[in-house]
């Protein structure tokens, strides 16, 4: 990779980095009526960029040579106005290691996951199954002209579990999914937990009520309230979106109330943050960012490219699918931070409302508008949880949604995710605390 570099330097090239990457992948299903391998393989290969005349140039391939040189500095071409922030040399080894390692061949495996799917069909009313285990090891190594060395080691492995129930005329669907770096999943996290909370999921879909449609007093649990800050916040404050949407006017203004704090994290010690990202595509350190900080808009996302075009420190929020893949401005662990009040509180103080537990995907706007699904919410009546709710949604504007925020509490949770964007998919954590907030419910008018 070194002589790589000193190469594109010799043809002419200011700046030069190559990153290599390595998945060693197992992917297994489980279904109703099937048992299968998705994934069992190794992809691996390098990706070069150059800086030339102003203008970024790129090759990936499965080797590394003269000719990726040459086809690097030849596709440089643009409007020569690129600049980037540069680095003091550095090397450094990450490696995250598990707690508990993956112990069992692809048959137990296989077993472990079918024994799910036969709990989950002891009840009549589920027609469908789908069990995924998913299994990356990943090393990568990044060096550039800098003197940059960077190699960072781990596993990330997962267990995703969706069903479809049906009782009359009434379909439901439900999923969970539970991923980490700290090792075989149905090891790290209580399977019967899950099949529990799978099962609740369904039955309150089949036997809950619509909600009312309206704006409503809500309670939102931990999980819904990482997905709000990741998609319906996080993403404006990627810098190569931000620079001209809604947050870059509001900069430096106050949008929300001082308990509102909004970060995004290279780092967390939670068993699903797994958007873990010490040193970025780049070879920048991750550092915490402030997106929003006690009511107050504060820090962008930034690559190498907007560190200097907007004049700050560099982020470490530069990351790539794999070696394929352009590098593009991403989000880590992204979450809310806790306040100081009780869920218990939160709730008490709702009249007529809804307690929403966990989301069933959504979409957000450049605008700053967002509409999410909910697979698990009830009722509040006079300060207490009531019955199951189903076919619900949620949605607002982002900026006042985070104004309306009343009350944020000590609780506070993370989950894990895959954040997509331009094409590609990068893992990530989403959380927070329970929020006391005014939103648009979609049901029954």
């Amino acid at each position: 990779m070194i002589e790589v570099l000193k190469k594109a330097e010799n043809l002419g090239a200011i700046f030069a980095d190559v990153r290599h990457y390595r998945y060693d992948e197992l992917s297994l299903v489980v279904t109703e009526n099937r048992k299968y391998v998705t994934t069992n393989g190794v992809d691996d290969g390098y990706s070069l960029r150059v800086l030339y005349n102003g203008n970024w140039g790129y090759s990936n391939s499965t080797k590394l040579d003269d000719e990726e040189v040459r086809n690097a500095i030849n596709s440089a071409y643009g409007d020569e106005k690129v600049n980037i922030t540069f680095l003091p040399p550095k090397k450094d080894k990450i490696v995250i290691k598990q707690e508990k390692p993956l112990s069992k061949s692809l048959e137990e495996i296989m077993s472990d996951l079918d024994k799910i799917k036969e709990e989950l069909l002891k009840d009549e009313r589920v027609k469908s199954v789908n069990v995924r285990y998913f299994h990356e090891g990943v090393k990568k190594d990044y060096a550039s002209t800098e003197g940059r060395e960077i190699h960072q080691e781990y596993v990330l492995s997962g267990i995703s579990i969706s069903a479809v129930a049906r009782e009359g005329d009434i379909v439901a669907s439900s999923f969970y999914s539970a991923y980490t770096y700290k090792g075989y999943p149905l090891e790290v996290f209580d399977i019967n937990q899950m099949i529990e909370t799978l099962r609740k999921r369904l039955n309150n879909q089949l036997k809950g009520k619509t909600p009312k449609a309206g704006e409503f007093d809500v309670v939102l649990g931990p999980d819904v309230v990482g997905v709000f800050s990741h998609e319906a916040l996080g993403h404006l404050a990627e810098a190569d979106l931000a620079v001209n949407g809604i947050l870059s006017q509001l900069r430096g203004k106050k949008i929300a109330p001082d308990y509102v704090s909004v970060h995004d994290s290279p780092k967390m010690d939670y068993n699903m943050a797994i958007g873990i990202t010490p040193y970025d595509d780049e070879g920048v350190e991750g550092r915490e960012v402030k997106i929003v900080e006690k009511g107050v808009v504060s820090e962008f996302l930034v690559d190498r490219y907007y560190s200097t075009f907007l004049g700050e420190r560099p982020t470490g929020n530069a990351r790539a699918e794999d070696f394929r893949s352009p590098i593009l401005i991403r989000m880590r662990n992204t979450f809310m931070l806790p306040g100081d009040r009780k869920v218990d509180e939160l709730i008490s103080e709702i009249k007529e409302g809804y307690y929403i537990v966990s989301p069933l995907g959504g979409q957000t706007s450049p605008d700053g508008t967002f509409q999410f699904g909910i697979q698990e919410g009830y009722y509040i009546h006079n300060g207490e949880i009531g019955e199951p709710i189903r076919n619900m949604g949620i949605s607002g504007y982002t900026i006042e949604t985070l104004g309306r925020i009343k009350g944020v509490s000590k609780e506070f949770d993370v989950w894990p995710g895959f954040c997509g964007k331009g094409g590609q998919s990068v893992p990530v954590g989403t959380g927070g605390p329970y929020i006391s907030v005014k939103v648009k419910v979609g049901g029954y008018v």
